[in-house]
């Protein structure tokens, strides 16, 4: 177990948070004369501290910010074996803050000489025998009185009742332990365990009218919601046993992740909502088709319209693709192209064939591979306006449209 602070200095809380428990829809009314009490300075403290940490649990949720990485280091004189907590900032089920402002060590070389090591249990599926032992690292919020003052007290009192604490710090407290901690996530719900209504909104509605448990709960001080940061294996070294090692790995990933809106926008749209804005991509917007006309007359143009401007030669190494969809049987056909040029806006292929009935058809464009069509800056081309994709990556893209000759 390891503290941030000195345990001399620093009195771990035991649920005395002023933060907990307590009412966060409740705060003061000051008038002129009104006289306040310290149960009035913590009243205001609780409602805007404990409303922050239910804006943090409920709508956001729970694990780690950044940081936090558990790693572990080999000493050899003497023979030994450290855990390394790395500098971090968490966020539990209950919305509390735990910021570790620097790395933090474990001394676990002599474990299995404690009476710690009997509580512990060989990896899940191992075999009879086995000697390895699975830990767990935890870390829990902790507060934490400090700065002592002088106070006012009864007559008579104890002179060391004259002195009371005058700040809280948030802490936190790294440990071991024989087994992992509850579902961390038990103040929230898995919508991906909702199975009906299929529609999406449907499910978000079913997942947000049934709470997982009473609000209440995010400000009773009842339990530590501890995270869990890792798992890894030790096993004894000697006999009788001298000191402990590694065995395998160290699993950062078995955390729960509560990453930034930014990170989420990279993953899941790439797109960047910070900084200075980036061009767009290149990418098929649109197409549609003509009757030809003049010179043109007896086909049918179809245009490609484009986010940026097409390099002709790109066009010249791999003319798009043009198909039709042949409703006698049932088929695309292939159709022919004479010309393929760059415009402004796009592209325009000139079809050797009149579509005279509503036709069904689509242009297919190469973004990748030895065909792939670029822009002036050089960049293939990237799919479909609304794809995300990654950057300097090219994807295919398939456009369709229906050709309706005018009347």
């Amino acid at each position: 177990m390891s503290t941030p602070l000195s345990a001399a200095l620093f009195t771990p809380l035991d649920d005395l948070d002023p933060a907990t428990p307590g009412d966060p829809f409740v705060r003061l009314h000051y008038h002129y004369g009104q006289l306040l009490g310290a149960e009035d300075f913590t009243t205001e403290q609780r409602y805007f501290l404990l409303r922050s940490r239910l804006h943090n649990a409920a709508p956001h949720g729970l694990g780690t910010v950044w940081g936090l990485r558990i790693r572990h280091e080999e000493t050899t004189d003497p023979a030994g074996l450290r855990l390394i907590c790395e500098p971090g900032l968490a966020i539990d089920a209950l919305g509390r803050e735990i910021h570790v402002p620097r790395a933090v060590c474990l001394d676990v070389g002599g474990l299995a000489s404690t009476r710690f090591w009997t509580d512990l249990a060989p990896p899940p599926g191992a075999e009879a025998g086995e000697r390895r032992r699975r830990v767990y690292a935890v870390l829990r919020y902790r507060a934490c009185l400090s700065e002592m003052a002088p106070a006012i007290v009864p007559p008579c009192s104890d002179q060391d009742a004259a002195l009371a604490p005058s700040r809280v710090v948030d802490g936190y407290r790294l440990c071991l332990e024989a087994a992992p901690p509850a579902d961390p996530a038990a103040t929230q719900r898995d919508i991906t365990a909702i199975a009906t209504p299929a529609d999406p909104r449907g499910r978000l509605l079913a997942h947000i009218l049934t709470p997982p448990v009473d609000l209440a709960r995010f400000w009773s001080g009842a339990d530590e919601a501890p995270l869990l940061l890792a798992t890894l294996d030790l096993e004894p070294v000697g006999d009788p046993v001298e000191r402990v090692k590694l065995a395998g790995g160290i699993d950062n990933a078995v955390r729960a992740l509560l990453p930034a809106v930014q990170a989420l926008a990279d993953l899941a749209l790439g797109i960047r909502l910070d900084g200075a804005p980036t061009p767009p991509a290149f990418q098929a917007v649109g197409v549609a088709a003509v009757a030809g006309s003049g010179a043109d007359a007896g086909k049918t143009l179809v245009s490609v319209a484009t986010s940026a401007a097409v390099k002709p030669a790109s066009l010249t190494n791999s003319p798009p693709r043009l198909l039709r969809f042949d409703d006698g049987d049932g088929k695309w056909r292939t159709v022919a192209v004479s010309q393929c040029v760059a415009t402004a806006t796009g592209m325009t292929l000139t079809a050797d064939e009149a579509w005279t009935s509503p036709t069904a058809f689509q242009v297919c464009l190469a973004g990748t591979g030895e065909r792939a069509i670029l822009d002036t800056g050089g960049r293939p081309l990237a799919g479909v306006v609304g794809e995300a994709v990654p950057a300097g990556a090219g994807r295919d893209a398939c456009l369709f449209a229906t050709f309706t000759p005018a009347v």
